[in-house]
């Protein structure tokens, strides 16, 4: 039988939540399982209206949870500028438009403002919360919203990759139909969105960033440098971390339990960005049942561990002679003591039974 603990790279469609792309996932995985419907988490949202690099973990998978949320983001977008939305993307309703009185010269002078350390206010339709409410639920309710403090976050890449600029709506291409495409208000009248004069003025950007960025609401404060508003019109979310959209299950796949499974990778192969120590076959034997890990397998590491922004721990892995992940160690400096931030048994322990209870 084959394993059911690991994680998937999927290409999410358009108009799915990052839960209902869990959920059709999990049903998928039950069908093909059959029994009970295994866990399925995911490692970091994406809008609805993104498409692109959504990384779901199964069964013990789900555990890589702490591991996989803070990676790099890379993104691709367009941009339009001339029109606001409440929701700052193309799934909003228009609630201001501005004149954009700017070349696309002047547009990728600005973008050099937003390179390198910066901080940001999270847009209020976000999955942040106050008071245990996520805050796009009291947007859409219209409840009062909290006044959101800036988030320090790091943009690496923020570049200019071609631009269309006052240019009517009759010479858009397809990508201009996304509201009505994804069933966002506006959908099928284009004019709503665009400038006051009645015209386009996009720019299709590249986005490499940290976690927590909110891509919409760098546009939104790309546009106010340039003296007007904007939304992001279209999202493709690249890459997370060292994971490729390009290697991930199609989204026309999503819904294909055997497609689903057959694309599950295993745990061994979900942590690359952390370096690992190889432990001898009795101290793996040890680790997963229950035993400490020795400060002396530090000595051994086979290159520099990262430190994780909320906990300040340096993490890296603890892999068997063959290559199977045993667990995930942390120690809060170099030097320092060690402890075990998730233990998984050996492969063969697995099979079968790590689909879980259903969460």
């Amino acid at each position: 039988m084959a394993p059911r603990d690991g994680f998937l790279l999927l290409d999410k469609p358009v108009g799915l939540t990052s839960f209902q792309a869990v959920a059709i996932a999990r049903a998928g995985l039950a069908r093909r399982w059959g029994g009970a419907r295994p866990r399925v988490g995911h490692a970091g949202s994406l809008d609805p209206l993104a498409t692109g690099l959504l990384v779901l973990m199964v069964g013990a998978g789900t555990r890589l949870s702490p591991f996989l949320m803070g990676l790099d983001k890379t993104y691709r977008l367009t941009a339009r500028f001339g029109a606001g939305t409440d929701t700052l993307d193309a799934l909003g309703r228009v609630t201001e438009r501005r004149p954009v009185d700017c070349a696309p010269v002047a547009l990728a002078a600005a973008l050099a403002r937003f390179r390198g350390v910066i901080d940001q206010v999270p847009p209020a339709y976000s999955a942040l919360k106050r008071d245990g409410e996520r805050l796009y639920r009291l947007a859409r309710e219209g409840r009062a919203l909290p006044e959101l403090a800036p988030r320090r976050l790091r943009i690496d890449r923020c570049e200019l990759l071609d631009s269309r600029w006052g240019v009517a709506p009759a010479a858009a291409d397809a990508a201009d139909a996304l509201a009505g495409m994804a069933g966002g208000a506006g959908a099928g009248a284009e004019e709503p969105f665009c400038a006051p004069d009645g015209l386009l003025y996009e720019a299709r950007l590249l986005v490499a960033c940290s976690s927590g960025t909110y891509v919409r609401a760098l546009v939104r404060d790309l546009a106010a440098a340039l003296g007007t508003v904007g939304h992001v019109r279209v999202l493709r979310r690249e890459r997370v971390g060292p994971f490729l959209v390009a290697d991930a299950l199609p989204a026309d796949a999503v819904r294909d339990g055997a497609a689903v499974a057959s694309a599950l990778r295993p745990l061994a192969l979900a942590l690359p960005h952390l370096p690992a120590v190889v432990l001898r076959a009795g101290e793996a034997r040890a680790v997963r049942r229950g035993g400490r890990a020795e400060p002396a397998w530090a000595a051994r590491l086979d290159g520099a561990p990262p430190v994780d922004a909320k906990s300040g721990e340096e993490w890296f892995r603890l892999t068997d002679e063959t290559g199977g992940l045993v667990a995930v160690a942390a120690r809060a400096a170099a030097g320092g003591a060690l402890r075990l931030a998730a233990v998984f048994a050996a492969p063969d322990a697995r099979e079968g039974n790590g689909s879980g209870d259903g969460s």
